[in-house]
């Protein structure tokens, strides 16, 4: 389920949450949530749409500007706060950064001037502020309407005139009031938790243009583009594969957007690329995702493409191989049966391997939507089953494939964006997680003849969580495997659902889930046990979450994990996501 800003995604309109009031805390902190909220999330939300706004005309553009002036119109007259100063807390030990972790019952409570020396002293040597963000997940409206509750994510982050960058994360508590003049003020502010982070020199610059790693776009069409992406309405598939294209050693770049445009960026092996032809040129065929690999063992790559042709009953997958030095295109290499009814399949993804342990590499192509996907009184953004199908090609030998997926126990038609195949029992042979956008993932286990069979009960698929990415890795070096999902972390999520008391236990618990963000299940020893543990190692939150990536950044051993996000390209920074 996607959680719109600002929208009320569950049509509830409900009362006031009646519990018997507690007498007033003597001490203002920590803070807590009022007793009695307002219920009706079209209120609620619409309300905090005006505190939000507020809150950016002054906390936030004052911070961009150092217009402290500006940031004081936003509190009250009689404002209390915690906030860390810059050397409170303790310092966690990293080679690379400097980061230091602060808690709340270590900090002293401020009024309005030191709250805004200690946020002066903060910024005060960036020569800007690049960003500066606030993000309520929980907000509760006093029935008086003229105060509420609500915990916020902030972040700031800038620059100083050496190019040391520090970025400041913090979980926050306030007390928002409406003052005589109609505007929204902070009353009180607590930390409950923060994070200052500093690199002293910038990790990576942008090379783009120098190495030629562009479209080649006008600045007609990239505005054009842009409109677009600022309705909301727009969505392109593509992908980005890192292959060494004619085995030189050096790597170089495939890029492809559906039905567009696909480049291949050749690396010259002297800090830059040049733009070559790929063998499928022709627009309709131009897939989400090219796969490279060898499926015939001569030792050379096949091209293996996403797209999928419909004639009738039937519909094909082509490769393009090489012969005799020259590319070849084979429309019909991968065929299979196909609905009369269906006419486009958006498939988003290949991935590879040997399922059935005959030494040669199986495919298996995730499908997402097709023409009759959605429809009017039957699409479940809790959990869809009117996607479209996933196909399993098995390999015969010289690129002869035949399409297996229901023979082999596949079967469903979720709306499939990720897949992976790894051994997740230890048992020896190639199980598939599917990932599941609008639902529940899937584990299909290997019985050890390349027959599948679901495991509903697995941790990885028991709740349905929009599922975009997945990477698998060592990522601590333990000996033990782990498993990252991107999901899609939803501030307006988590203020929606605190509000629908009448729906039931079942349904708020997946709700929750769908709110929660991304997932990192760790192996447990012993126990052969998936154990999710992506809130306490704070991993979860990560925006609209897409592909994900475990690697290591700093070349300390370890890995950390990368996560893109999406749908946050408005020309407005302050704009909504979508």
């Amino acid at each position: 389920m996607r959680f719109p800003q600002a929208i009320p995604v569950i049509g509830l309109l409900i009362g006031l949450a009646s519990v018997s009031p507690q007498p007033a805390r003597a001490e203002p902190f920590p803070l807590t949530p009022p007793e009695r909220y307002i219920t009706d999330i079209a209120i609620s939300e619409d309300t905090h749409a005006v505190v939000e706004r507020n809150i950016r005309a002054t906390i936030l553009t004052g911070l961009r500007r150092f217009d402290w002036d500006l940031v004081k119109l936003g509190l009250s007259p009689d404002f209390l706060g915690r906030f860390p100063a810059l050397g409170d807390g303790r310092t966690v030990d990293d080679d690379l950064l400097t980061v230091r972790r602060y808690a709340p019952s270590e900090l002293d409570v401020l009024e309005t001037d030191r709250f805004i020396e200690r946020l002066r002293a903060h910024v005060g040597s960036w020569v800007s502020v690049e960003r500066a963000s606030w993000q309520a997940f929980e907000f509760l409206l006093e029935p008086t309407r003229t105060r509420a509750f609500a915990r916020v994510h902030i972040q700031l982050g800038g620059p100083d005139s050496a190019g040391k960058r520090s970025v400041i994360d913090a979980t926050l508590a306030v007390q928002v009031v409406e003052d005589t003049s109609g505007q929204w003020v902070i009353r009180r502010l607590d930390l409950v938790d923060g994070t200052r982070v500093e690199n002293p020199r910038p990790p990576f610059r942008d090379i783009t243009d120098a190495v030629g790693l562009h479209f080649n776009r006008s600045t007609a069409n990239n505005a054009l583009r842009q409109d677009i992406a600022d309705t909301g309405m727009s969505l392109i598939d593509s992908a980005l594969s890192v292959v060494d294209w004619n085995g030189d050693g050096f790597w170089d770049l495939l890029a492809t957007e559906s039905t567009t445009h696909a480049v291949l960026f050749l690396n010259d092996g002297k800090g830059g690329f040049s733009r070559e032809r790929l063998p499928v040129q022709t627009d309709p065929l131009i897939p989400s995702q090219f796969l490279f690999l060898d499926l015939d063992g001569d030792g050379l790559e096949e091209l293996v493409s996403s797209r999928v042709s419909y004639r009738g009953t039937r519909a094909w997958i082509g490769i393009s191989t090489r012969r005799d030095g020259q590319w070849v295109f084979l429309p019909h290499a991968m065929a299979f049966d196909n609905p009369r009814r269906v006419t486009r399949n958006d498939g988003q993804l290949i991935t590879a391997g040997d399922v059935n342990g005959d030494g040669r590499v199986d495919l298996f192509f995730g499908g997402y939507e097709n023409n009759q996907s959605r429809a009017a009184g039957r699409f479940n953004r809790v959990q869809a089953d009117d996607g479209d199908e996933s196909l399993l090609f098995i390999n015969h030998g010289r690129l002869r494939f035949t399409e297996e997926s229901e023979q082999r126990g596949i079967t469903g038609t979720g709306y499939t964006l990720v897949a992976q195949f790894f051994d997740f029992d230890g048992d020896g042979d190639l199980d598939l997680f599917e990932g599941n956008d609008w639902g529940r993932n899937v584990v299909w286990d290997n019985r050890g003849d390349g027959t599948f069979r679901a495991v509903h009960d697995h941790p990885l698929a028991q709740d349905p969580n929009n599922t975009m990415g997945v990477t698998i890795a060592d990522w601590d070096n333990t000996g033990e495997w782990s498993i990252y999902l991107s999901n899609m972390y939803s501030h307006a999520g988590h203020r929606v659902i605190r509000l629908t008391e009448s729906v039931g236990d079942e349904m708020h618990a997946r709700l929750e889930g769908i709110a929660q963000g991304n997932q990192l299940f760790g192996w447990r020893p012993g126990t052969g046990e998936w154990r999710d543990r992506g809130v306490p190692l704070g991993v979860n939150e990560a925006g609209w979450a897409w592909s994900c990536s475990f690697y290591d950044l700093d070349n300390d051993g370890d890995k950390e994990v990368f996560v893109t996000n999406g749908n946050a390209s408005h020309q407005d920074p302050e704009a909504p996501d979508f």
